[in-house]
């Protein structure tokens, strides 16, 4: 009569070992993949963003446009986003765009824009008239930290 020891049954380890290799497999994909699809879905937020400086960007040139038809200001480096108050105004409301924008540089009429940055989120889009580009960045904050100002006494 055979000996029979536990392990002797096959059926069971290779159910185990089986299992096993699933699960590793399985893991190893999830591993491989969550990189590609988080890129893939990062690439895809900065299309839109590219389209909403494009956007801003039309929008700039409406408004300096019209103000040089009137003969009214664009550019104010005192003021939000480097233009006029109302300037501003016009682009946001004409554009759509979430983010916040800043010209950087003009022609030397004032009224053509050469330069702007635009921040939407952990994106940044910098334009630049000759040769025409756009890059977009993406930041990451690590660390953030917030310094508050106390009052000393004498």
């Amino acid at each position: 009569m055979p000996n029979k020891t536990p392990l002797s049954h096959p059926t069971k380890h290779r159910w185990v070992i089986t299992t096993v290799s699933v699960i590793t497999i399985v893991l190893a994909i999830l591993v491989a993949a969550i990189p590609s699809a988080l890129f893939i879905m990062r690439r895809a937020d900065a299309q839109v963003v590219l389209g909403n400086a494009k956007s801003l960007r039309l929008a700039l040139q409406v408004a300096a446009t019209e103000c040089y038809a009137a003969g009214d200001p664009f550019q104010d480096t005192s003021c939000e986003g480097g233009v006029t108050e109302t300037v501003w105004t016009r682009v946001i409301t004409d554009s759509k765009v979430p983010g916040d924008f800043w010209v950087l540089q003009t022609d030397e009429r004032g009224y053509e824009v050469i330069r702007f940055f635009y921040q939407e989120g952990d994106f940044t889009v910098m334009y630049c008239k000759e040769p025409l580009t756009y890059e977009v960045y993406y930041q990451e904050s690590y660390i953030r930290t917030q310094h508050f100002q106390t009052e000393s006494t004498p």
